[in-house]
């Protein structure tokens, strides 16, 4: 595999830290229709071509590093900053899976827990694996929240613009419904990577 690119631990969005790994975007200010674009055609790579909505991505992007005015303006001239984003308006602090800790490392004890909420699917190929379908992923957001010590509304909705969505990019149509393979959920933590099929797909697509 190509060597990666160095990600700040001031992002802590596990999906657009493979983007920066994968050198798909770099690893500070992005203009936000170069960031929608490169999002909208890595779900495109996901299994049955998943479209995610643009203005709802440029909206998120926009707020991403803050809600001042002046701040508001700058990211919708210059862009979103990727290694600015902790400590901003979307960040949870704290209230969330807790895989990645405050500096970005992977927390494995809080990675082992999502096989908790998980079950046996099988995938297209008729091959069994641990998987999270929507139901398994809102009691494992549920829980999240219940176990924090301050939560507020708006954690709960932050967490549902990003399992689920990643349900939605990375997911796998299984016998019976759409599941995240529970492997790869680890492997984009751990190791910033997208599923091969997802990979392979990119690379096709960009020729």
């Amino acid at each position: 595999m190509p060597r990666q690119k160095p990600v700040s631990p001031n992002n802590p969005c596990p999906f657009l830290r493979a983007l920066v790994a994968q050198g798909l975007v770099p690893d500070d200010v992005v203009p936000i229709g170069e960031l929608t674009d490169t999002i909208l055609a890595v779900a495109r790579t996901g299994e049955g071509e998943p479209t995610l909505p643009a203005t709802a991505i440029r909206a998120v992007a926009l707020a991403a590093n803050g809600l001042g005015p002046l701040q508001l303006l700058r990211s919708g001239m210059d862009g979103v900053a990727l290694n600015a984003l902790r400590d901003g308006p979307l960040d949870k602090k704290g209230v969330g899976s807790g895989i990645l800790d405050a500096t970005a490392n992977v927390d494995a004890e809080q990675l082992d827990r999502l096989d908790r909420f998980s079950s046996d699917h099988v995938n297209a190929r008729g091959r069994k694996e641990r998987g999270l379908d929507q139901a398994a992923l809102d009691r494992m957001m549920d829980a999240n929240v219940e176990r924090a010590a301050s939560p507020r509304l708006l954690d709960r909705q932050l967490m549902d613009g990003e399992w689920p969505i990643l349900l939605q990019v990375m997911g796998k149509d299984g016998r019976a419904g759409r599941y995240l393979s529970v492997r790869e959920v680890r492997a984009l933590f751990l190791h910033r990577r997208f599923p091969r099929r997802m990979a392979a797909a990119l690379k096709a697509q960009r020729g």
